[in-house]
Order: C-alpha cells, then sequence, then structure tokens
C-alpha cells in the first residue's frame, strides 16, 4: 500500500520543539550575519556543495578535499579511523579544513562528522570508551544513554568534532546492527535514543538518528546487499517508526534514511532515494530538520548504478544532505552530477535552497559559526 494513500488516515503531529541553546528545528533559519534568507545570495554550485559531505584520504587535508573545499563548497567531511591518530592530530586536521572553508566564499563552517556510537563502532582514540547500545538498552536506565552521549560529544568537540551520526534507534538486532541496538522493544529504543539525543544536545553537538525507518528486522547488511523488510504498514507505524518519532519530539537535528527497501512504503526504491519514505517522515513524525543519506557508496544504495545517478536520485527523492565516502573522482563526479540535474530542470533550484535553509540554519542552531 502507497504511503500516500495511507497517510490521509492519519492526523498529522506537529512539529518537534528545539532544545535549550538553540532555535525551533521549524522555524526559518536567521541569515548569518543580518536578517533574510541565508540561501538567497548562494549559485547553485555553492548550494549543492552544502549538501555534500565527503570523506577525505588521510591524516592531514589533502589535494583533493582542498578542491572539495575551495571550488565546490561542500558541507561537511566524515573522518574515520584511517583520519584519526590522536587528539592533537584531529584537532590540526579540523582546524585546517575550518580555516580553508571559512576562507572560501560564501564562508560556511563545514559539518565536521563521526560515527561514534560506543561498543563496536567508536573510532576516535581519544574518546572515553562507552558501551555498546545494548548493554546500555539492557540496563533499562535512558540516564545511562543520556550520559554516554553526553560525555562522547563532549570529547569529540575536544578536536574540532561538531557531529556524530548516532544515535542508533533501530529496533531489533539484525545483520549490520546486532549490538548497536538498544533492543527489540520499540518502546525502550524510543526512551533510550531519545534520552542519547538530549546528551549530545547538552554537549553542543548534532546528532542523527538512524537509520531511518529502521534497520533492526533486516537479514542482510546494506554495505553489501539492499535489505527487504516486508513488514505492512501496520508493523512499520506501531513497530519501526516509534523510537524516530521519540527522536524527532527531543529534537534531534538529523536524520539518516538508510538504504533498506520497505515494499509497504515503496516497493521499487530504497528509503534514501524513495520521496514516499521522506514524505513519511516529514509528514508523519512532523520532522523539519535535516534528512541525511546513509553513505552512497555503499551497495545497497547503488545498486549497480554508478554514485554520481545516486546521488542525483537522492536529491530528487528529498534528501538534503548526502553521504559520500567513494573515492574522490566519484565525488566529484557525484557533486557534478547533480548540479547538472539542477541547471536541466530536472531538480528544480528551489528544491535545492529549501535543503541549504535547513542545512544553514542547523549550522547556526549549533553555533558553528561563533566556534570559527
Amino acid at each position: 500500500m502507497r504511503v500516500a494513500a495511507l497517510l490521509s488516515l492519519f492526523v498529522l503531529l506537529a512539529g518537534c520543539s528545539g532544545k535549550a541553546g538553540r532555535t525551533s528545528v521549524g522555524e526559518e533559519p536567521a541569515r548569518t550575519g543580518g536578517g533574510g534568507d541565508p540561501a538567497r545570495n548562494m549559485s547553485v554550485r555553492e548550494m549543492v556543495g552544502q549538501m555534500f559531505v565527503v570523506s577525505p584520504g588521510g591524516t592531514e587535508p589533502d589535494y583533493y578535499i582542498r578542491k572539495m573545499i575551495r571550488e565546490r563548497n561542500v558541507g561537511g567531511v566524515l573522518l574515520f579511523g584511517y583520519n584519526m591518530r590522536s587528539l592533537p592530530q584531529v584537532r590540526r586536521l579540523t582546524g585546517e579544513l575550518q580555516r580553508l572553508s571559512m576562507a572560501t566564499e560564501p564562508a560556511v563552517p563545514l559539518l565536521v562528522a563521526v560515527d561514534q556510537e560506543g561498543g563496536e563502532v567508536q573510532s576516535a582514540p581519544w574518546v572515553s570508551p562507552q558501551p555498546a547500545a545494548a548493554e546500555i538498552g539492557a540496563s533499562g536506565d535512558p540516564e545511562a544513554a543520556r550520559r554516554a552521549a553526553e560525555r562522547i560529544g563532549r570529547e569529540l568537540r575536544e578536536a574540532g568534532i561538531n557531529t556524530d551520526l548516532a544515535p542508533v534507534v533501530d529496533t531489533g538486532f539484525g545483520a549490520a546492527i546486532g549490538s548497536r541496538s538498544y533492543g527489540e522493544d520499540p518502546r525502550l529504543v524510543a526512551r533510550m535514543g531519545a534520552a542519547a539525543v538530549e546528551g549530545f544536545e547538552a554537549a553542543g553537538v548534532i546528532s542523527a538518528a538512524k537509520h531511518f525507518p529502521n534497520h533492526g528486522p533486516a537479514t542482510s547488511d546494506s554495505h553489501s546487499s539492499l535489505p527487504i523488510v516486508d513488514h505492512d504498514m501496520d508493523t512499520v507505524l506501531s513497530h519501526d517508526l516509534p523510537p524516530f518519532e521519540a527522536a524527532v519530539r527531543a529534537g534531534v537535528p538529523m536524520v539518516m534514511v538508510g538504504h533498506l527497501l520497505y515494499p509497504a512504503i515503496d516497493p521499487e526504491n530504497p528509503a534514501s532515494l524513495s520521496p514516499e519514505a521522506i514524505r513519511l517522515l516529514r509528514d508523519r513524525l512532523g520532522f523539519r530538520g535535516v534528512v541525511i543519506t546513509d553513505d552512497l557508496a555503499m551497495a545497497g544504495a547503488r545498486r549497480g548504478e554508478s554514485v554520481a545517478r545516486t546521488a542525483v536520485r537522492a536529491v530528487s527523492a528529498g534528501a538534503d544532505m548526502l553521504i559520500v565516502s567513494s573515492p574522490p573522482q566519484q565525488q566529484a563526479e557525484a557533486y557534478d552530477a547533480v548540479v547538472r540535474a539542477v541547471q536541466s530542470g530536472r531538480i528544480l533550484e528551489q528544491r535545492v535552497r529549501e535543503s541549504v535553509r535547513r542545512i544553514l540554519k542547523m549550522k547556526e542552531d549549533y553555533n558553528l559559526y561563533a566556534r570559527h
């Protein structure tokens, strides 16, 4: 059953409220340094760049990442374990990247992101190890989830990292998730996930609830294939979505859409490339923040297609930001493909502008301009 037909049966939820220290995620962003539309004077190329989160190749800024910042105005970088040796080294790396971005018109600070979840997914060597989500969930104490997230966030900020692609709010221990999930009860996962969002918020770090609509039941890994979750819509609404709804109500600034095929939502496209899935997130859950894709280099997204074509499909579906950790040439090709799609009219410029407004508002809300 298509989501559009089903949505008419429900009263839409109100947009979520922001947390202390930042404005509501439903409000229009303030122009950096003055009133008005912060994306008004940005070119198509500059706006498209803000939608990309790319990965550098080493522990220092290389030629390719410098070029992506200078010539394509990328909105963020994603650091992996091989980029991070120590706190001083990462602090230098993030500082150099931010200075380069702020010295390049239109002078927008970068999202600097990592996957630091605790348990088996923690690659920042200076951050205190934290228990896996499954262990925290088994305690039944949301305060433990909040404390772990806040500590992770504060220690990441010491190195200039302002974004953590966490928490995992998937329900279940399926393929690629395992101990990364808080548990198999969506009510428990909802409480824990919301508390983690509050912890990251207290630390002043941007968080991302993932992997919408729920990777927990999957029996295959979206890194290597496209998982199919054959839940009916009643199960989607009662089992898969409540933790994401709780995260939205807690004020999560980003939601990551996963490379998961839910036939009840969209029988043809994974959620990351599905207008129906993103509409479900926006309309049913009232999410007004930034929708970010899981890494488009993953097989579950591409399904044999080029990263460039996949990027165009993701933007067409309604994604605001795209993670692309592919080799540098493929990162550049993906950016160029989206620019061409906008210039040709395949993607409306207004559609891109709406995404960039949300991105810039989030950066303003989390004081990224003030930090740089």
